[in-house]
């Protein structure tokens, strides 16, 4: 026999509060009328979901099992509830998760979510930095609507624009003025990224055009990381440029020769109704491209 709803929103409250009388009051029903309630789950269910432990209502191991899949229910639940405020509210129903790569979070993104909120308050922003690799599975999942990351992807469901290449720069204490080649660079100081990261993959195949076998000293996964490493002396680091700007502490950036670029993109949903939202949102994106761009 299969639970009825208000069962598992009993059996919930009962799990967050271990109180029936508790549970009774958040749900606005009687205390007896939740005892019954209780009783018909666990005949439904062929078990018992608690057990009376000095005056509280103790989970047992089946109801335990059962808690994160009841917990992943209400918060369901609770995106429903706040699309439904929306619609009510006139928001139009619409709410943003965007994912951006942790760069570009302390730079461009800020400055866009600011603007496209003073251009559609009306819809919602739930922001996140994360790495692509957690965007493209964040938007694979749903968790997600739009994603702003280094390189380029193809996934089915997912349309993928580029929207600008950002300039690679070198950040090294030492490093003398002006552009600067690969080779005259001591690859034993190298602070590296990821090895998913675009970036990486650059620096990997530059060094394996110049015959060079090359293994950074220090591996991290976001850029500031590898920024903040250079400032320090640990060593030297190429990242994007947008980073470099965002601390004035930080070494001098400067330019390769021959420059390397890495492509920014903006990946969201194949759905109509959200196109619409992010058509406005990369508008904005590429804006700020644009006057970051001219710092440079």
């Amino acid at each position: 026999m299969a639970l009825r709803l208000r069962s598992i929103e009993l059996v919930y409250y009962v799990m967050r509060t271990g109180s029936l009388r508790q549970a009774a009051e958040a749900l606005n029903v009687s205390q007896p009328a939740a005892s019954t309630a209780l009783r018909y789950a666990e005949q439904s269910l062929g078990f018992a979901l608690f057990d009376r432990v000095k005056g509280r209502l103790v989970p047992t191991r089946e109801a335990q099992i059962m808690l994160p899949r009841i917990t992943a229910l209400f918060d369901q639940f609770a995106d429903l509830s706040r699309l439904a405020e929306n619609l009510r509210t006139g928001r139009g129903g619409h709410e943003l998760s965007i994912g951006c790569v942790p760069s570009l979070g302390l730079s461009v993104v800020p400055r866009v979510i600011n603007r496209y909120r003073e251009k559609s308050g009306d819809n919602m922003l739930s922001v996140d930095t994360l790495h692509g690799a957690e965007i493209i599975a964040g938007l694979r999942k749903r968790d997600l609507d739009f994603g702003i990351i280094f390189g380029v992807t193809e996934e089915p469901g997912l349309i993928c624009e580029a929207l600008a290449e950002i300039p690679l720069v070198l950040l090294d204490s030492t490093a003398a003025e002006g552009p600067v080649r690969l080779e005259t660079i001591d690859p034993a100081r190298w602070i590296g990224l990821a090895d998913h990261d675009p970036t990486s993959w650059a620096l990997s195949s530059a060094w394996k055009k110049a015959g060079w076998e090359v293994s950074p000293a220090i591996r991290v996964r976001t850029h500031y990381m590898a920024a903040e490493l250079a400032r320090l002396g640990a060593g030297w680091a190429i990242v994007d440029a947008f980073t470099a700007l965002h601390d004035s502490s930080l070494p001098t950036a400067r330019r390769l020769d021959p420059p390397m670029t890495i492509t920014c993109s903006a990946v969201y949903r194949e759905d109509h109704a959200l196109r619409r939202i992010a058509r406005s949102f990369i508008q904005i994106l590429r804006q700020e491209f644009t006057r970051e761009m001219a710092r440079l």
